[in-house]
């Protein structure tokens, strides 16, 4: 059996790691000793991952130079509690609402009506949200501790919402406490989706997977996906079209739709007369509100 050599890259788990290069007359040898790997490398099947993480309070799983006494250190859970709580929503005729916090848009340079993180998404979880979505791209002023920040403020289960390209950005996504991840099919291939998926999904996560075209419907066709999200916007122009939703839902069968980008309490009964759409991420139109709770339980009634 080889020993460990270097890490994966994580750099926040650093010194909590180790990865193993496996080759034909050593894998059995590997998965006696230690159990199946956490997960594998995306570029190298033979590159095998095993991370240190405390699971409980108290209980801390550490990796050994040639002797790892428990594999699978970020274990899921599969308590899916993202997709539940819009599941819920949805099961009592309920709008299931995503209530997004960010501080910049591709169209909006900075929110008036947004000055701190923690009063937001005070309101957010005073509010008939049944999830919380923040944007952690940088170029929009976020970052990842705003999810550790808006979880010890709500329970309500959170995604995470920026440009995911890497197995690192599962796994922090992962450690900083999110719920959920967002993997959008304008920027990946079909082969790149389907190994975050289902990476995502053996660390615990909840997955909703973007299109905005019905080239990347057929793109996801055959991923076992529960939750697709329609973007009204288009990325490369920016213009907002809410009839997009609408259209792609039609092509889309046995899934959980989620209409995103230009919804508003004025286009939401819209959306539903024509698609059928129940479940809105929403940001602008919330952001801008004067009062954003009183707002959100309108978006939930309509």
């Amino acid at each position: 059996m080889q020993e460990p050599t270097k890490n994966h890259g994580i750099l926040f788990l650093e010194n909590r790691s180790k990865q193993l290069k496996v080759n034909v007359d050593n894998k059995n040898d590997v998965l006696k000793l230690i159990g199946n790997p956490h997960t594998k490398s995306i570029s190298n099947e033979d590159s095998w991952i095993y991370i240190e993480r405390v699971l409980t309070k108290g209980s801390y799983h550490k990796l050994g130079q040639n002797i790892v006494k428990t594999n699978n250190i970020l274990k899921s859970t599969n308590s899916n509690p993202f997709l539940n709580a819009i599941e819920s929503n949805l099961s009592k005729n309920k709008n299931a609402l995503i209530a997004e916090f960010k501080r910049y848009s591709p169209s909006v340079k900075r929110f008036n009506k947004v000055r701190y993180l923690q009063d937001v998404i005070e309101q957010y979880h005073k509010s008939k949200c049944c999830c919380i979505s923040i944007l952690t791209d940088k170029n929009f002023g976020g970052s990842l501790n705003d999810i550790n920040v808006a979880k010890k403020i709500s329970n309500k289960p959170i995604i995470r919402k920026d440009f995911i390209i890497n197995e690192a950005q599962v796994f922090e996504t992962k450690e900083f406490g999110a719920d959920a991840i967002l993997l959008i099919a304008k920027i990946l291939s079909k082969s790149e989706i389907k190994k975050l998926y289902k990476l995502a999904n053996k660390i615990g996560l909840d997955v909703l997977i973007e299109i905005e075209s019905i080239l990347e419907a057929k793109k996801i066709r055959d991923i076992d996906a529960k939750l697709i999200g329609i973007n009204n916007r288009n990325l490369k122009e920016q213009k907002i079209d809410i009839n997009k939703s609408i259209k792609l839902s039609k092509v889309l069968n046995n899934k959980i739709i989620i209409s995103e980008s230009g919804v508003t309490v004025s286009n939401i009964k819209k959306i539903k007369n024509n698609s059928g759409i129940s479940s809105f991420l929403i940001g602008g139109s919330i952001l801008n509100s004067e009062d954003k709770i009183q707002y959100i339980n309108k978006l939930y009634k309509a």
